[in-house]
């Protein structure tokens, strides 16, 4: 049953060509073989679309997909016949038939979705359909864009919310879920009295519209509250509103504007949870560093005006020197490391502090120069003797 059940459909380019039936038109018996060959294939195509419906939805949907590509097809047929006008009376006669044909395609496919509406909502739009549904979808958009133009709405929201449907509408292949999608925004729009920015942000959000322009509007607008606010518990308390915010939104929707995109409700749950995560590390490192601090004050530690790196290269100078044994270096700078601080850092690891003693940047060499170079001018300033003033012998 399966071949013959789309046959039909493949033989359709042949015996329905312009050319072809330009030649024929007059020919009575062809006509009429070629329409009852094509009703016999309609009226099998029903009951052998259950068949693999039956036996899987892909097999289903791609049934489906062969009967869009063959009125696709015949539609493409029908532009053609625009070549062939000085033909007169015989190319009106053939386009008539192909919008015959056409016409039953989709009544076959509406059949067919009367079956298994998921199936048929996930199918392209025949090229015959999609004209006279991108017109009405284009005229309920112009529509809301004359509202949104007059209304308090932000820009940037206004520029996404137009430049997502404008894409949606054009988009190649486009399906009759999304048709319904579109509709969908457009009617809650439209029917809506007072647009504000607020609303609108509830209304996408409960409409499901996941495109990443409106995800990043969001995370924008979060990253901006935040930017605000320097107390990093006003931070958490933040993302918590932004949180209670969008759980008390129901769905309107079942669909969503991306298909094949998580909803915006999951991406952004995830980006507010990562986020508070982030928050809560900044507080947990500011907690560490008060208690490092308040240990240092607690413990004696003497503060020394250097950074790490400065200091651990002082110690490196007065062990190279003779100042300091080389005996057990590793203990001596965990001794430094346990009894000094530095203005930037409570509490040094004795590690680091070793490390930085022979990983020496040239601006930290520079630096210890200019100040042991200020410390001798310091002590010829102040204890100079007569005998630092006689001439080398």
């Amino acid at each position: 049953m399966e071949s013959k059940s789309v046959d039909w459909i493949y033989a359709l380019e042949h015996h329905l060509k312009p050319q072809r039936l330009i030649k024929t038109i007059k020919k009575t018996p062809y006509l009429s073989e070629v329409e009852n060959r094509l009703e016999a294939g309609i009226g099998m195509f029903k009951p052998y679309f259950v068949e693999r419906l039956g036996v899987s939805h892909t097999q289903a949907k791609t049934a489906l997909l062969q009967l869009v590509i063959a009125s696709d097809k015949v539609y493409d047929f029908l532009i053609t016949t625009s070549k062939y006008q000085k033909e007169g009376e015989p190319i009106e006669s053939i386009r008539r038939r192909y919008l015959k044909i056409l016409a039953q395609f989709e009544m076959l496919l509406e059949d067919c979705g009367k079956i298994d509406s998921n199936i048929i909502g996930h199918i392209p739009l025949t090229l015959h359909s999609i004209v006279n549904v991108r017109l009405l979808l284009r005229q309920r958009l112009a529509i809301l864009q004359g509202k949104i133009i007059i209304a308090d709405i932000d820009g940037e929201l206004c520029s996404l919310l137009v430049r997502g449907l404008q894409i949606l509408i054009s988009k190649k292949g486009l399906s009759r879920a999304e048709v319904s999608y579109t509709i969908a925004v457009l009617d809650t729009l439209n029917a809506t009295e007072s647009l504000n920015t607020y609303l609108v942000e509830d209304l996408l959000y409960q409409l499901d519209f996941n495109t990443p322009t409106f995800l990043n509007y969001w995370i924008r607008y979060s990253n901006k509250l935040l930017q605000d606010e320097p107390n990093l518990h006003r931070q958490i308390e933040i993302l918590i509103g932004i949180e209670d915010r969008v759980n008390g939104l129901s769905p309107k929707e079942k669909r969503r504007c991306v298909v094949d995109d998580e909803s915006i409700c999951v991406q952004l749950k995830a980006f507010l949870k990562e986020k508070k995560r982030y928050v809560n590390q900044r507080i947990k490192l500011r907690r560490a560093e008060l208690r490092d601090s308040k240990l240092a004050e607690s413990g004696g530690r003497i503060l020394f005006n250097l950074s790490v790196a400065q200091f651990g290269l002082l110690i490196r100078l007065f062990m190279e020197n003779g100042l300091l044994l080389k005996e057990d270096i590793r203990g001596t700078f965990a001794h430094f490391a346990a009894n000094f601080r530095t203005p930037k850092t409570a509490v040094m690891s004795a590690e680091s502090l070793q490390k930085k003693s022979t990983d020496v940047e040239f601006a930290v060499a520079r630096k210890m120069k200019g100040m042991l170079i200020g410390m001798v001018n310091w002590l010829n300033e102040h204890y100079n003797t007569p005998r630092d003033n006689e001439p080398n012998r």
